[in-house]
Order: C-alpha cells, then structure tokens, then sequence
C-alpha cells in the first residue's frame, strides 16, 4: 500500500527557524496573544524538534519487523501531537499532568483474550484529551471506553478486509461530484434498515449544521452536499480514505449517534493499545504473530500499514491548512 507522494514533504517548510517562528507567531496572534513574536521564539526549536523526533520514529517503523512497529508509530504519533499543541498552547507542557498517554487498559489479560474487543479508557488529564480539546475544542469524559473494532470499522481503508473476513459493511464510498457535493448511491438507506424518506430525515437532523442530504434530481440516488470544503483529518462523521481521496459514510446507527471521533483520535487509541501489549504482553503478543490462530492479525498488520502512511499525512495537511 503505498501513497502517491511523500508526506513527509508537508513538512519541509518547518525545518527553517525562521519560517517557523512567523508561522507561530501567526497562530499565537489567532488567538489573540500578548508577546506572540517573544512566545513564538521560545518555542521555535521545540516544535522543529518534535517534527524531526517524530519523523525519525516513523521511518525507523519502517524498518522495523511489524512486532515493534506499534511502539514506533505511537511515539512517533505522540511527538507530531505535540507539535501541534504548540499552535495552540504556547506554555506546553506546562504541568506534568498533560505529558501522560491519557488512556489506561486492562492490565492483565484473561486467558481468553481477544483484541478486538478489548477496552481502553480515557484518563481525566494527558496527552489524548489534552491534544483533543486544544485542537478540537472537544473534551472527552473520564472513563469513556472505546472498543477496538468499533474504531476499526470506522477506517474505510479498512472496509475490504472486514467485508473478506465477515461480510461486514460498515463504510459506504461516496464518489465525489466537485470538493462540496458528492453522490451517494442508491439503497445506502437499506443498510441503515430505512426507508428513503426515513434516511433523509434522520441524516437531516442529526447532521444538518455540518452537511444535508437529497435526492439527486434523476432519483438515481442521492446527492451530499457539505456546509464547508471537508478537511480529511476532521470530517466526522464521514472518514477519508487516504488511498482513493474521497469519503466514506458510515451505516450503523451508533457510530452516526457517537460522540465525535476524528482520526487522529482513533489511530491514538488503537495505537496505544497496540503498543501496550507489544511492550508488556509479549507472550499473547508474540504468539499472534507466530501461530497464525488468530483472525485478528490481518486488521493488525493492516492497520499498521495504514496508520504509517495516513498519520503523517493528515498532521502535515492540518499544519499547512493552519499556515
């Protein structure tokens, strides 16, 4: 699986102290900040550094044998949200409180173990709600859970495999007419088990401040039209597919009725737990990858895989949308 161009060239103009010093001197200015220009030269070299610290794990997992590429790509991750913090929060990391991952899990596993339906849960302070309500303006809930195949299935580079392993259809492709409006075929409403009129309305109300839906006006299907151009990293609740650069609806009730998850969100959770059982559950972790028992290591392996690509490409796309 490999992207049509390197994303790692999104960030190319940060790697200049100076282009990085107006361009957060710019951000601090957004948010109506006394002494910007003097915030914005302390934290040049913090923010170039958490780019390249990041850049370094992420072509080291490149390398690396898919056993120890969770933990590679969380911190690489981790060092990427970070830098965009900065945009938002000069005085970062100010209390020991925000460094902390945010999300806890089970510490010991049962014997019947399995992955995807594992929990993990969200801590009152660190990094996961910290990124989250910086960037997002959104706060998570202490003890909020988060079930791994629910985050998967929301991943449309995902929705092959799921349908190969269990004839699940959680994603529906929307082709895209120009950068606001895109068709959605018919008999997208039966999966929802509505009819044409209720699959309108539903989608109507929940959704009307970000998009509407209508009929396409041959009745050949329907038309989605978005209230803004969509930004791939922050699209909820339709999810972006990296690989064909277009959207995807979801078609289950309880991810439409959610509480919002952007991506950036998801890959943290998942990755998370991904590195926690690859740092101190090593024999189930191990195990998985050598007895070929388990029907999960194919969403693993391709998780991983996605994760590599998409993640760097969404954080260098929301830096540029902020230059």
């Amino acid at each position: 699986m490999m992207m049509q161009h390197d994303a790692w060239t999104l960030f190319d103009m940060f790697f200049s102290s100076q282009k990085t010093q107006h361009f957060l001197s710019k951000q601090y200015e957004k948010l109506n900040m006394e002494d910007s220009n003097g915030k914005s030269f302390d934290n040049t070299y913090g923010f170039i550094y958490y780019i390249e610290h990041g850049k370094k794990y992420y072509k080291l997992a490149d390398l690396a044998p898919m056993e120890l590429k969770p933990v590679l790509l969380f911190y690489g991750m981790t060092q990427l949200m970070k830098a965009c913090i900065l945009c938002a929060d000069p005085e970062y990391p100010d209390s020991s409180a925000v460094l902390a991952h945010g999300l806890s899990t089970r510490k010991r596993k049962k014997r019947s173990y399995e992955f995807l339906y594992d929990e993990v849960k969200v801590q009152k302070t660190g990094l996961f709600n910290h990124f989250c309500e910086k960037l997002f303006h959104m706060k998570h809930v202490e003890g909020e859970k988060f079930t791994m195949i629910h985050l998967l299935q929301t991943l449309p580079e995902l929705s092959p495999l799921f349908k190969q392993m269990n004839g699940d259809v959680n994603l529906i492709k929307l082709r895209k007419e120009n950068e606001e409006t895109f068709f959605l075929p018919l008999k997208s409403n039966d999966r929802l088990h509505m009819s044409e009129e209720r699959f309108l309305e539903y989608t109507n109300s929940l959704f009307s401040a970000k998009f509407s839906i209508d009929w396409k006006e041959d009745h050949s299907g329907f038309l989605l039209r978005s209230n803004e151009a969509l930004k791939p990293f922050d699209c909820f609740p339709l999810s972006y597919h990296l690989f064909e650069n277009t959207y995807y609806l979801p078609v289950d009730r309880d991810r439409l009725q959610s509480p919002e998850l952007n991506e950036f969100m998801v890959h943290y959770v998942i990755l998370y737990n991904l590195s926690m059982l690859s740092r101190y559950d090593t024999e189930w972790w191990s195990e998985l990858f050598h007895t070929y028992t388990s029907e999960e290591l194919p969403y693993i392996k391709q998780f991983l895989n996605i994760t590599a690509h998409k993640m760097p490409y969404l954080f260098g796309e929301m830096l540029q949308l902020r230059n």
